[in-house]
């Protein structure tokens, strides 16, 4: 397959890859868990034209929900939330890790008004605990939530976890997904995909 003959979302794996988004080796997840693939989204910030190409992925999900303001998650989910605010013209908010001790003390920066629906938007979702988080100080500062959407699921549990806490997880790809595109466009091979396949799934 050449790459003229790639799917957006195709060649937005590949891009991830050669970024360095995309690690392979022996790493342990804040979730506590073993993996032989580690994302680091945090590196898209460096990269304005891939940055760009994932705010674009993000757009063909967030045109289909509704939402008042888009939420980032602290901090990974911060420069994503800031180019997709910007791609779509949308208002952006996010919540502080720890709220301010000085100025106006605010937990949540940006505008918003009490009763708004916020879109949470991060980077990837494991376990779901950082969208949880995210989505508690949100509505403790009296806003609504019902959606999050992410680039990478990586399919260990996390969308069952929103699900049952009464929330709608939407991701652009899978983990898999990307392994497997990372398979065709030989980019990895047989070995490491089946071995890393079995560390996600374990």
């Amino acid at each position: 397959m050449s790459d003229n003959s790639l799917t957006p979302l195709e060649s937005l794996a590949v891009t991830l890859y050669d970024i360095g988004a995309v690690q392979f080796g022996k790493f342990k997840l804040h979730s506590g868990k073993k993996s032989r693939v580690y994302l680091d989204m945090r590196v898209l910030a460096s990269f304005p034209e891939a940055l760009r190409e994932v705010a674009g992925a993000y757009r063909t999900v967030l045109e289909w929900l509704e939402y008042d303001v888009i939420a980032a998650t602290p901090l990974a989910g911060l420069p994503i939330g800031t180019a997709i605010a910007l791609d779509m013209n949308q208002p952006l908010i996010y919540p502080r890790k720890t709220a301010k001790s000085y100025g106006t003390g605010k937990a949540i920066e940006g505008v918003y008004t009490v009763g708004d629906t916020a879109i949470v938007i991060d980077d990837l979702v494991t376990s779901g605990d950082s969208i949880v988080q995210t989505i508690a100080a949100l509505k403790a500062g009296g806003l609504r939530v019902t959606d999050a959407v992410v680039l990478i699921d990586r399919e260990q549990g996390g969308a069952e976890a929103l699900r049952e806490e009464g929330y709608r997880l939407h991701s652009i790809m899978s983990l898999p997904y990307l392994l497997n595109v990372l398979l065709e466009q030989e980019q990895i091979g047989e070995k490491k995909y089946n071995k890393t396949l079995k560390s996600i799934s374990s």
